[in-house]
């Protein structure tokens, strides 16, 4: 595949992985219950 906004081929997996969870959760109320669960789980 072609470069997507400059991002070098070693990331684009892990861009297209973000660009899709972006997707999934569009309001930024969304993604920060998400992040602040994944914290919990990782970390307390």
């Amino acid at each position: 595949m072609r470069k997507y906004n400059g991002v070098p081929k070693a990331n684009f997996v892990l861009f297209l992985m973000e660009c899709e969870w972006r997707f999934n959760n569009p309001t930024p109320q969304a993604q920060l219950v998400q992040l602040k669960q994944w914290v919990k789980q990782h970390i307390g």
